[in-house]
């Protein structure tokens, strides 16, 4: 019996679970109340994720052992994994009054609280754990996790490091640290730890080198960019496991390629179905006298998000839409956050709720149409969407780019998404008359002013700039811009200083190219006064491309300073053009590099022509009607009434047009 035992945990720690169940029934048959054999069985069921199998095991072995701990231990687990965690909690529970001195009992309950965003009792159930184990190393990686959630990165950090000193080579632990530091800004420490990774797990070595590449994107060096460009886009293309999904904010900064930005989602949507039970459902509620829009957001704070949207909420129609705001934001509030709740009906702040409270609570509130204001972004909650938060789900704003299926509809417009592109769209389009792009009232003073003085720029000669964060300039962008100031005298050209080795590089790189450092110059990062009053000390603001600005060139817009940008084919390139094209300013729009580059030259070569865009883009601003906002909010609310009205008629998701 020993023999054959061993056997099968020989097959079950190789993981060929098969064999180990084929044994274990084997056995059974001589001895059917061997709650060991029952309780393997279970676990083999939980390896290959058939939770509600390995439920029925485990509840089998402890009709025979009611007091042994493990087993509800492991029942806990089958319910953790198959989401019911109320009885996961109960189990757990049941493994830790049978031995109080369980440390894995309780580790497992930290998560599960984790996993309910109840930090308090998560903190609680892992320290029990330490206290009774103190090298427990998971435990240590399970903190990390909780310290970075709340933005607490240095005791993340600390806790990571204990991790891998208790266990050699904790890849998750790992890769986490290197996470944990280029959230943090420190991209070459990050690079350091991806490149420990490649070398414990070289069958991995792709993997790694990504990260590596975009993390030197994010500093700005640009060593084998087009190689590793090319290379990263054939990896997409070519593979179709959820392991081959790239991280698709940088995707954006480096393709325009549709059709991989669409099958990068493919894979990302692949790694959210292995964790979450989809829910297609939507027969949620009859027809009544108000609809019900809920917007759901990390990002009610200062953030770009806010700055675009917060005057939608003081502008929806209240006398027949209830708007209700779901905060999900794990920093603190701020006092955009305070002015924008008061526009809302009702303002919930749910950032340590599990996503099972936050759909009951849209159930109980009747949410119609669900908006995701943040896609795959830092802080989102894909989960209440993956398992329908509401009838209708609309992907708006915060991620520029199609999800998936499990989103119904994406707002845009005819620059952003023409006829020919929707099939690169797993959403059906709603499509705005104007630009799909919000944008909140801000004061501006279009009197001449000496900002350049202010901020101690260069007061003579034409002064370029680029805004966006660092990560989305790219060596073909930037030796553009560098012959530019080759060509033209007193010029100069100004960035946002992302992080400092940015900056180091970037003055490298321009010396490289012959252009002088004191033709750099660099903004760090400010408050909101400051940073609006920096666009006006920029005569030409060159954007960026395959990822444009988007907040930025709003900004700069509607503070009188022209944009020069480049039209490509996917939504992340021609926010910027959208903009234009709004504004009937499309001699601003480029439609390859050598045009942007000849433009940007003329416009420094002749100063009365540049005043004349200047002042055409002020007439612009102040008199398109596609920049009120009154006449935003009209048309989405017309769109929101159109699925709406389709959606009781029991129809299908259809592309939209707002006229």
């Amino acid at each position: 019996m020993d023999i054959t035992f061993d056997k099968v945990l020989i097959f079950y720690n190789n993981g060929k679970f098969d064999n180990a169940e084929i044994i274990c029934k084997e056995l059974l048959k001589d001895n059917p109340e061997n709650f060991e054999l029952i309780n393997l069985i279970g676990a083999i069921y939980l390896q290959q994720k058939k939770y509600n199998e390995a439920i029925t095991q485990f509840k089998k072995a402890i009709k025979i052992n009611t007091l042994h701990p493990s087993l509800y231990n492991n029942l806990g687990v089958a319910f953790k994994e198959n989401d019911d965690f109320k009885e996961s909690i109960k189990y757990f529970e049941k493994a830790i009054e049978l031995n109080p001195n369980y440390s894995e009992a309780y580790n497992n309950l930290g998560t599960v609280y984790k996993i309910l965003n109840d930090y308090k009792k998560a903190y609680q159930n892992y320290n029990k754990a330490l206290e009774l184990k103190t090298d427990y190393a998971e435990v240590y990686f399970n903190l990390a996790i909780l310290h970075s959630a709340v933005k607490n990165y240095k005791e993340a950090i600390t806790s990571c490091e204990k991790a891998i000193s208790l266990k050699k080579n904790y890849i998750e632990a790992i890769k986490l640290k290197a996470l944990i530091l280029s959230d943090n800004g420190k991209h070459t420490l990050a690079i350091k730890e991806f490149g420990n990774l490649k070398k414990i797990e070289p069958n991995e070595f792709f993997k790694y080198e990504t990260q590596i590449f975009f993390e030197k994107n994010n500093i700005c060096e640009w060593s084998e960019y087009k190689k590793n460009k090319r290379k990263i886009e054939n990896y997409i293309k070519e593979n179709d496991s959820l392991a081959n999904y790239i991280n698709s904010l940088k995707l954006l900064s480096i393709t325009d390629s549709l059709e991989v930005i669409k099958k990068n989602m493919q894979n990302y949507e692949k790694e959210f179905k292995s964790k979450f039970r989809i829910n297609k459902n939507k027969n949620f509620y009859n027809s009544k006298k108000k609809i019900c829009i809920g917007y759901y957001s990390p990002d009610f704070r200062n953030h770009a998000v806010a700055h675009l949207i917060s005057d939608i909420f003081k502008n929806h129609d209240k006398d027949n839409y209830q708007i209700v705001g779901f905060n999900l934001n794990k920093w603190l509030d701020d006092s955009i956050t305070q002015k924008i709740s008061q526009h809302f009906d009702k303002f919930l702040t749910v950032k340590h709720s599990s996503d099972e409270e936050i759909i009951s609570k849209s159930k109980d509130l009747k949410v119609d149409i669900a908006i995701d204001l943040c896609g795959p972004t830092t802080d989102n909650r894909i989960g209440i969407f993956l398992k329908r938060v509401a009838p209708i789900q609309i992907n708006f704003l915060g991620y520029p780019g199609t999800i998936g299926n499990f989103m119904d509809y994406i707002i845009a417009d005819k620059y952003l998404i023409p006829n020919e592109s929707q099939k690169f769209y797993f959403e059906k389009i709603i499509y705005m008359p104007y630009t799909y792009q919000p944008f909140a009232n801000i004061e501006i003073n279009y009197e001449e002013k000496n900002f350049k003085k202010e901020f101690n720029l260069p007061q003579s000669g034409i002064v370029y700039g680029c805004l966006n964060n660092n990560n989305k300039i790219n060596p073909e962008m930037f030796n553009c811009w560098m012959r530019i100031l080759k060509k033209t005298k007193n010029s100069y050209i100004v960035f946002l200083e992302s992080n400092s080795y940015s900056k180091e590089n970037i003055i490298k790189e321009a010396m490289k190219r012959n252009i002088g450092k004191e033709r750099l110059l660099f903004f760090p990062y400010s408050n909101r006064e400051t940073w609006l009053k920096r666009f006006r000390c920029i005569d030409i603001f060159l954007d960026t491309f395959p990822y444009g600005g988007h907040t930025t060139v709003r900004e700069s817009l509607m503070l009188g300073v022209p944009v020069l940008t480049l039209r490509g084919n996917s939504f992340q390139s021609n926010v910027a053009s959208s903009l234009l094209f709004t504004l009937e300013m499309p001699e601003l729009v480029m439609d390859n590099i050598e045009d942007y580059e000849d433009y940007a030259l003329y416009l420094n070569n002749n100063p009365e022509n540049l005043k004349k865009v200047k002042e055409k883009l002020i007439l612009s601003v102040n008199k398109s009607k596609g920049l009120d906002i009154q006449t935003y909010v009209k048309d989405l609310e017309k769109a929101y009434k159109k699925i709406y009205d389709n959606y009781q008629k029991k129809l299908l998701p259809e592309n939209i047009y707002i006229n």
